[in-house]
C-alpha cells in the first residue's frame, strides 16, 4: 500500500516548480536591460566563432571508402532440369572491390594532393575512393601509412583543392571549444560537433605505441575516424581517432591524435613512404615510489633489458641500469624514452646518463633505425 511520503511527494513537486518558476520569471524582470543584453551578445558571438571554423573547415574534409579486391564465387551449386533430374552446375568466379571501411579525412597539401586520415580507416586495403567537400569522387594512392601512431597519407589527383590550415596543439588548454568534423557512419558527411578538450596526455587507451593523445567530449563516432578536430580559429588541432564506450557508441569520451605529432609522422610517410625512428635498443619500466625513494632519484626508468647486438648494449649499457638523462634532458618515465629516442634521427648520437649501484656514469650510443621485429634477442637481468 502507498506510503503517505509518497501519496504527497507529486503536489509537493508540483508546487515547488511553480513557485520556483515564479520566483525565476520575476528575478528576470527586475534584470537590468543590458545585463540580458550582454548574455544574448555572448552567445550570438561564440555561435558566429563555431559558424566561421565550420565554413574555413569544410572544403578540406574528405570521406574515405577502403575497398578490397576480393574472388568469390556466384552460383553454381546443385540444381534440377525441367523434369525435376538433379545435376550440378559448377559456379562461376568472379572477381571485384568491395567496400571494406569508410571514415574521413582532410587535404593538408592542395598542390600535392595529400590527405590524412587515420592508419585504421585505410589499413588492409587494395584501392581508396575520396570524396570530397564538392562532391567530387577521386580515387587515391596510399602514400604511408603508420601502425604505431595510427596516421597515414594518400594522395589525389585533381585541381581546386583547399587544404586546412594547421594549428599548434600544444597551445591547447584544458576546457578550450573544439569542433568534430567529420563523416559519421559513412554517410552524414560534413557532420560538426562541438565540445572541450578534457584533458590532455592521455595514453594506453588504445594500444599504440606512441600515444599522446587529446580527450575531447564533441562527439565522435563510427566514420569520423581520421577527420579533424579544429579550434574556434578553423584550424586543425587533432584527427579524430577513438571513443570510450560500453556501447559501441558516443559516450562523451572521444580522442584525437595531436596534430604536432600527425604532422611529423606525415612528413615522413610523404617523404620516405614510411616513418624512420631511432633506436638505442632497451626494454625499460617506469620506477616504482620505493625503488625511487632507494636509489634517491627524481624520476628516471630501469633498463630491464638491452638488445645483444643493439647500440646500447654496443656502448655498455647493462640491464639493471637506471637512466636518468637522455642528451641531457632529465627522463620522468619510461614512456619520455621511448618516444624522445623514437624521434631522434638514425646515425646520430645520444648521451645516456645512467645510475650504476651507487655511481653515475655516461654513455655515447650511436642510434639505429628501429627494427620491425622488437622481440628477438633481450639480454635480461
Amino acid at each position: 500500500m502507498p506510503s503517505y511520503r509518497s501519496n504527497w511527494a507529486i503536489p509537493l513537486g508540483i508546487v515547488f516548480g511553480a513557485v520556483l518558476g515564479a520566483a525565476t520569471s520575476k528575478l528576470l524582470d527586475h534584470w537590468p536591460p543590458h545585463v540580458l543584453a550582454d548574455g544574448k551578445k555572448a552567445v550570438s558571438e561564440q555561435s558566429q566563432l563555431f559558424r566561421s571554423a565550420s565554413k574555413l573547415i569544410a572544403p578540406s574534409v574528405v570521406a574515405i571508402t577502403t575497398y578490397q579486391h576480393v574472388r568469390y564465387q556466384e552460383g553454381g551449386g546443385l540444381q534440377f532440369d525441367y523434369f525435376g533430374m538433379p545435376f550440378y552446375k559448377r559456379p562461376r568466379i568472379k572477381e571485384g572491390n568491395m567496400p571494406r571501411g569508410v571514415g574521413s579525412g582532410f587535404v593538408f597539401d592542395a598542390a600535392k594532393g595529400y590527405v590524412m586520415t587515420n592508419n585504421h580507416v585505410v589499413a588492409e586495403g587494395d584501392s581508396w575512393v575520396v570524396r570530397l567537400g564538392d562532391k567530387r569522387e577521386l580515387e587515391a594512392k596510399l602514400v604511408g601509412a603508420d601502425p604505431q601512431t595510427d596516421i597515414a597519407v594518400l594522395k589525389v589527383e585533381a585541381g581546386s583543392l583547399s587544404a586546412a590550415a594547421l594549428g599548434n596543439s600544444e597551445d591547447l588548454e584544458v576546457g578550450d571549444w573544439v569542433l568534430a568534423v567529420g563523416n559519421p557512419f559513412g554517410f552524414l558527411e560534413q557532420t560538426v560537433t562541438a565540445g572541450i578538450i578534457s584533458a590532455k596526455g592521455r595514453h594506453g587507451i588504445t594500444g599504440l605505441n606512441y600515444e599522446d593523445l587529446l580527450q575531447t567530449d564533441a562527439a565522435i563516432n563510427q566514420g569520423n575516424s581520421g577527420g579533424p578536430l579544429v579550434n574556434v580559429n578553423g584550424e586543425v588541432v587533432g584527427i579524430n581517432n577513438a571513443i570510450m564506450s560500453k556501447t559501441g557508441g558516443y559516450q562523451g569520451i572521444g580522442f584525437a591524435i595531436p596534430i604536432n605529432q600527425a604532422k611529423r609522422i606525415a612528413e615522413q610517410l610523404v617523404k620516405h613512404g614510411a616513418v624512420v625512428r631511432g633506436w638505442i635498443g632497451v626494454k625499460v619500466k617506469d620506477l616504482s615510489a620505493v625503488e625511487s625513494k632507494t636509489l634517491s632519484v627524481d624520476g628516471g626508468a630501469s633498463i630491464e633489458g638491452v638488445f645483444l647486438k643493439g647500440p646500447a648494449r654496443t656502448a655498455g649499457v647493462l640491464p639493471g641500469d637506471i637512466l636518468l638523462k637522455v642528451d641531457g634532458k632529465a627522463v620522468h618515465n619510461a614512456r619520455d624514452i621511448s618516444e624522445s629516442v623514437a624521434d631522434m634521427t638514425p646515425g646520430a648520437k645520444v648521451r645516456l646518463t645512467i645510475r650504476r649501484k651507487q655511481e653515475t656514469k655516461t654513455f655515447d650510443v650511436i642510434l639505429a633505425t628501429q627494427p620491425k621485429d622488437l622481440d628477438m634477442n633481450w639480454e635480461n637481468e
